[in-house]
C-alpha cells in the first residue's frame, strides 16, 4: 500500500531551499562519496567467505541454534568449519540474530581458550578492517557499537539508487509543506530531532544489533507525522495505490497517521524478513506527531494557506470539456463552461477565444463587445498569441459596425501591429484614434510606431509620411524629435 500526499503550492518567491539543499546533500553522498561502497562491500564478503571466516562462524551458529533454540540443522560434523555453500544459506540469518552477534563480537562464542580463537581472531579483525572502507558501515548507526555522531550521518546515507529516490521523492512532496507552512528553523529543528528519534528507538528496540541504520526514512517518517497534526483538520489531495489500483482522493490530514503506523507495525510483524527499518519509521511517526503537538500549542508557526487550491487547478480538464460541447454544437453548454474557466483564470486566451467565436454569432448583442473586448484584452498582454489577436481583432473589426473598443485597447493594439510587422492594419487604427481622439497623449508614440514599422518593412514613402505628420500636428512632442532624426537620413 503506497500513500503518498500532494501539494502544488509551491511558491517560486520563496522556494523550499532547505528541502533542496537536503536533498542535494544526500545525492552527493550517494553519487560521490559512496560511489566505491559496492566494490568495497563486495572485497569484504568475498574475503569473508573465502577465507574461511564465515565457515568458523556460520558452524559456531549453527551449534548455537541447536543448542538454545531446541532446532534441529543437518550440517557438517566438524564443528569448527562449514561447506560455502552452508555459510551462503545461514549467513543473513545469524547476522539478523543480535544476540548470537552480540555474543560473538564480545568473545562469549569463541573465547580465549578456544582453540579456533587465534585464527578467528586474526581473520574477523581483517574483515573488520575491509568493511571500515564502506561508508555506511563507518558512518551509519550501529547499535552494538553506537557512535552518537553517526544518529545524524546515517540519515544522510543509502543502501540503493531506489532507496534513494524513494526517499527523496516522499522529502519533496512533504517537505515542501513543512517548509513553506512552518518556517525554516523549525522545519530544519524537525528534520534532525525526528531522525534523531528514530534511531534512538531503534537502538533501544535492537541494542545488539551489528547491522548499520543508514537512509533518510526515519527523518521522514518524522516529517510525515508532523505534517497530519499540523494540518490534521485540512483536507489533502493524495494519490494511493493497492495493488495494481491507483487513484486520488481527499481526506483529513489527521487520518494518515493511524493508517502510516498501522502500516508500519504490520510490515513489522507480518512482512516477512526485510531489511526495511520499520522501527526506525514508527521513531519518526511518533516524535514527529509530538513535535507537531508542541508547533500547535506553543510556537504556533502553521500556515494553513499553503494547501489553499490554486485558483488555475482543474482548467484542462474544463477546456476539454467546453470543446466536446463546441464539436457537438452545444454552444449554450459550452458557454457557462468557459465562464467558469475565466472565474478561475480571468486571462486564459483560450476561453477568452473560444468564447469570440460564440458570441460572435450573435453580433448585434452587447454580450458580442464585451467578449470581444476581453478577448482582445486577454491576447493582447500574452506575447504567445500575437497571431490570434491578429485573427480576433480583424474578425471584430469586419464584423461590428461601429468598433466599441476602449481607445487605451484599441492604442494597445496598434502598437503590437506595428510592432508584429501590420503597418496597414495598425495605421486603419491610428487613423480611427486621429479622428475620434486627436488630443491624446498616446497618438505621437503611436504614430512614431507605425512609421518604423513601415520603414522597417521597406515602404519607405509611407515611413516617411507618417514621421511627416507626427512632426506637423505635434512639433512639442519628443515623439517629433525622434522622428526628424530619423528623417534626416531620408532625405
Amino acid at each position: 500500500m503506497l500513500i503518498i500526499p500532494l501539494t502544488n503550492n509551491i511558491s517560486k518567491n520563496n522556494p523550499p531551499l532547505i528541502t533542496i539543499i537536503i536533498i542535494a546533500i544526500n545525492c552527493f553522498i550517494f553519487f560521490f562519496i559512496q560511489s566505491g561502497d559496492t566494490r568495497n562491500y563486495h572485497e569484504a564478503m568475498q574475503f569473508y567467505f573465502d577465507s574461511g571466516l564465515g565457515s568458523i562462524e556460520v558452524s559456531r551458529y549453527l551449534n548455537y541454534v541447536e543448542m538454545n533454540k531446541n532446532k534441529k540443522i543437518l550440517h557438517s560434523p566438524d564443528k569448527n568449519k562449514v561447506s560455502k555453500s552452508t555459510v551462503s544459506r545461514y549467513y543473513f540469518e545469524m547476522i539478523k540474530d543480535s544476540t548470537f552477534m552480540h555474543k560473538l563480537l564480545t568473545e562469549q562464542i569463541i573465547t580465549v581458550e578456544d582453540e579456533m580463537y587465534g585464527e578467528w581472531r586474526g581473520l574477523r579483525d581483517e574483515f573488520a578492517d575491509l568493511l571500515s572502507k564502506v561508508t555506511s558501515m563507518k558512518y551509519g548507526y550501529i547499535p552494538s557499537s553506537p557512535r552518537y555522531l553517526n544518529a545524524i550521518t546515517c540519515m544522510f546515507l543509502h543502501g540503493g539508487v531506489m532507496h534513494l529516490v524513494g526517499n527523496m521523492v516522499f522529502l519533496w512532496l512533504v517537505g515542501c509543506v513543512l517548509e513553506l507552512g512552518c518556517g525554516r528553523v523549525f522545519y530544519t529543528g524537525l528534520y534532525l530531532l525526528t531522525g534523531v528519534a528514530s534511531v534512538g528507538l531503534f537502538q533501544l528496540i535492537y541494542p545488539d544489533s551489528v547491522l548499520p541504520l543508514i537512509g533518510a526514512s526515519g527523518a521522514i517518517s518524522g516529517l510525515i507525522g508532523a505534517y497530519t497534526l499540523l494540518y490534521g483538520k485540512k483536507k489533502i489531495k493524495i494519490f494511493y495505490s493497492l495493488g495494481i489500483y491507483f487513484n486520488y482522493t481527499k481526506i483529513y490530514a489527521i487520518a494518515l497517521l493511524p493508517v502510516w503506523i498501522g502500516k508500519e507495525f504490520f510490515q513489522l510483524f507480518f512482512g516477512g524478513s526485510s531489511q526495511v527499518a520499520y522501527v526506525a519509521h514508527i521513531g519518526g511517526l511518533v516524535s514527529g506527531a509530538l513535535l507537531g503537538v508542541v508547533n500547535l500549542k506553543l510556537l504556533g508557526r502553521v500556515d494553513q494557506e499553503v494547501f489553499k487550491e490554486d485558483p488555475k487547478e482543474g482548467i484542462d480538464a474544463l477546456l476539454e470539456t467546453a470543446l466536446q460541447k463546441i464539436a457537438k454544437l452545444d454552444l449554450s453548454g459550452a458557454r457557462p463552461v468557459l465562464e467558469h474557466i475565466l472565474e478561475k483564470d480571468p486571462h486564459n486566451t483560450d476561453a477568452l477565444y473560444h468564447l469570440f467565436n460564440i458570441d460572435k454569432l450573435n453580433p448585434q448583442s452587447e454580450t458580442f463587445h464585451k467578449t470581444a473586448s476581453r478577448a482582445l484584452l486577454g491576447l493582447s498582454t500574452n506575447k504567445e498569441n500575437k497571431q490570434r489577436l491578429h485573427d480576433v481583432y480583424k474578425e471584430y473589426a469586419d464584423i461590428a459596425k461601429p468598433l466599441r473598443l476602449h481607445p487605451d485597447l484599441l492604442f494597445r493594439i496598434s502598437s503590437l501591429f506595428s510592432a508584429m510587422g501590420h503597418p496597414e492594419e495598425a495605421e486603419k487604427i491610428m487613423a480611427m484614434l486621429l479622428q475620434k481622439h486627436p488630443t491624446s497623449q498616446k497618438i505621437p508614440s503611436g504614430i512614431l510606431n507605425l512609421g518604423r514599422a513601415y520603414l522597417k518593412k521597406g515602404m519607405s514613402a509611407k515611413g516617411q509620411k507618417c514621421l511627416r505628420v507626427l512632426c506637423k500636428r505635434y512639433p512639442e512632442s519628443s515623439e517629433s524629435q525622434i522622428a526628424l532624426r530619423l528623417l534626416q537620413p531620408l532625405k
